[in-house]
């Protein structure tokens, strides 16, 4: 049984109530209607009725059983704008937060932070940028967390590898704390959705002072302090992706390392590296990229890319409903 099916059957025991606020999409609507009729999910669509109504039909889809609410209408919507108003970090005039909350992306955001909805997935029509601004907003960072990242699940063709890409969604040029933040957070969620221990490489174009640059150093730093944070997980860093990833490689270049060339979590310096790696690994290389997974929030919203598919769609909300069951 692969990862995604272990998924799809806890989800089966216990569906979550995953929020939609880019649901004017009618790869979102086929796919909401999917996970509904296969009790994947109970998925609430924001939007106008009318309007979500007029595109599925126009495209044949039936959606006779799927919760459709407008943020204005949903009985809650006075509730939410004072609520809203007293999250935020400047004083914001009431006018402005109805006008915030009518937009459903940042509705959505509200409606997991007070319980309404277990989970909120956008990022088909939004952007990552407004997603986070969203979600930073609504549902705010989580408590002792500084770094909001993001995580790729990176899914083997053939085989049962699952590995995990970061951060290839939010942060340009991580400083040193926030590498260490990013490192933690992944192997947290990688060893909660796919139950393995995780095996961290922090990357550079360096193994073991083959190079010297101030890039490498923050990687070794960063190495450092998540082993002062959390003694207890398997990292080592400088180290180069082959070298984290073919023993062969790993005993001539690193062969004392924990790693022994078997890393499954990969914290690039970079936004620019994990972003390209990511890609390749997709699309050469023939691997499913499920994300990018967000965390370090104090609530479950996910992103997708604006180029996601149905199946990518439904993958992201069965992984996530994973998470979700802490």
């Amino acid at each position: 049984m692969t990862l995604l099916d272990e998924c799809r059957a806890q989800c089966l025991n216990s569906p979550k109530r995953i929020v939609f606020p880019d649901a004017n999409d009618v790869r979102l609507l086929r796919a909401a209607n999917d996970m509904k009729l296969a009790g994947l999910a109970e998925p609430i669509l924001l939007g106008s009725p009318f309007e979500l109504r007029d595109c599925a039909h126009a495209a044949g889809i039936s959606m006779p059983c799927l919760t459709v609410l407008a943020p204005e209408f949903s009985g809650c919507f006075d509730e939410m704008v004072s609520l809203y108003m007293a999250k935020q970090r400047k004083p914001l005039e009431r006018d402005e937060a109805i006008k915030r909350l009518k937009n459903p992306l940042n509705f959505s955001m509200m409606m997991v932070d007070q319980g309404y909805a277990d989970i909120c997935i956008s990022g088909n029509l939004s952007t990552t940028g407004n997603v986070l601004r969203a979600a930073i907003r609504g549902v705010g960072v989580a408590k002792n967390s500084k770094t909001v990242s993001s995580f790729f699940l990176m899914l083997a063709p053939e085989g049962d590898n699952v590995f995990a890409f970061a951060d290839a969604g939010v942060i340009p040029l991580p400083t040193v704390e926030q590498l260490a933040d990013i490192a933690i957070d992944t192997a947290k969620n990688y060893k909660k959705i796919t139950g393995n221990e995780p095996r961290i490489a922090m990357l550079s174009f360096s193994t073991k002072g083959s190079a010297s640059h101030p890039a490498v150093n923050n990687v070794i730093e960063a190495t450092e302090l998540v082993r002062q944070r959390e003694p207890n997980l398997i990292i080592d860093g400088e180290v180069q992706f082959d070298a984290a990833i073919v023993p062969a490689v790993a005993r001539k270049k690193m062969p004392n390392s924990p790693l022994a060339g078997s890393a499954n979590v990969f914290v690039f310096p970079s936004l620019n590296a994990a972003n390209i790696a990511y890609k390749v690994a997709q699309r050469l290389g023939g691997y499913v990229a499920i994300g990018p997974m967000l965390q370090g929030l104090s609530g479950h919203v996910h992103d997708l890319s604006r180029g996601c598919s149905i199946d990518d769609i439904i993958d992201i909300s069965v992984l996530a409903s994973k998470m979700h069951d802490d």
